[in-house]
């Protein structure tokens, strides 16, 4: 049984980097790939490196879009368009090892139960300088509810969210969603719903790397202020009401991230703080190693 597996590349301007990213993935060692370009009206070289690349390979579909419609929007529309039965993001300004999907598959195959697999991520920032990015408290975690509660403390989802996954999530989940404030952080909104769904299973080695510049969508967001906070709260609460998860969860969840705590009956504090303390390392599953 081997799986199609989709890398969604959504770009935009992205003559600087792409052809690395994309010789990556022509690299890959797992024999069904499909690799699904989203162009998004870029104004430099772009489509014409894209189109260079996917000439003589069946494998390869560009979408060019008739306007700008946003990462989102771009990405979400990919993922409607795969074809394989597990797919991942494959930003243009990252590149992953040889083995990566074919890692990852077996990661997934080893678990019925898991909906991501991932790697460990070196980072090279913008001033040059390399850390080494572990998210390891999430693989493996049983308790849909404990998921959620590490999803929801963690904001930095760049770990997962370079992972594989399974293709009805998307379906399940309807795509990343939008929220208040427009598209800032509308992918940890993502990564929680779907742990809410499934495992996660963490691939211990770095697999993946991701070049920081200064035009990368995540700087031009810049600071994450108190109405951005509010906005994906109040769509993390929503993602949490469209789960699997029971009622006496959702109540313990949403709780937490109204920060009502003090209001809570005695009994379902209990509760919380027990799921809270499933693992020794769950209050702080992030690591970050700065490389010399």
């Amino acid at each position: 049984m081997q799986p199609t597996v989709t890398a969604l590349v959504p770009c935009f301007n992205a003559a600087e980097f792409i052809s690395r990213t994309l010789d990556s993935l022509a690299a890959q060692t797992w024999p069904k790939m499909e690799i699904l370009i989203g162009d998004d009206c870029s104004s430099d070289d772009t489509v014409h490196i894209v189109s260079e690349f996917a000439q003589g390979r069946d494998t390869v579909r560009l979408v060019r879009r008739d306007q700008n419609m946003g990462w989102l929007r771009n990405s979400n529309d990919l993922m409607a368009q795969a074809k394989g039965e597990l797919m991942f993001f494959a930003f243009h300004d990252d590149i992953v090892a040889p083995d990566y999907v074919e890692k990852l598959v077996e990661a997934l195959r080893g678990n019925p139960q898991a909906v991501l697999s991932y790697s460990d991520m070196l980072l090279t920032e913008v001033d040059g300088g390399r850390w080494v990015l572990t998210l390891d408290g999430l693989s493996g975690l049983r308790s849909s509810l404990a998921r959620g509660f590490l999803m929801a403390r963690e904001h930095n989802a760049w770990v997962p969210n370079r992972g594989l996954f399974r293709a009805w999530v998307f379906h399940r989940i309807g795509g990343i969603k939008p929220n208040q404030q427009g598209e800032v952080s509308a992918d940890w909104v993502w990564l929680l719903h779907m742990s809410l769904l499934g495992e996660f299973v963490r691939v211990p080695e770095v697999l993946c790397y991701k070049f920081m510049k200064k035009g990368s969508l995540s700087k031009q967001w810049g600071a994450f202020d108190s109405v951005q906070q509010k906005a994906v709260r109040r769509a993390m609460i929503a993602a949490i009401r469209e789960s699997p998860l029971g009622a006496l969860q959702k109540v313990i969840l949403i709780s937490y991230l109204r920060g009502a705590s003090t209001l809570m009956p005695a009994g379902v504090k209990s509760i919380a703080k027990r799921v809270l303390h499933l693992r020794p390392h769950v209050s702080d599953p992030y690591v970050d190693e700065k490389l010399p």
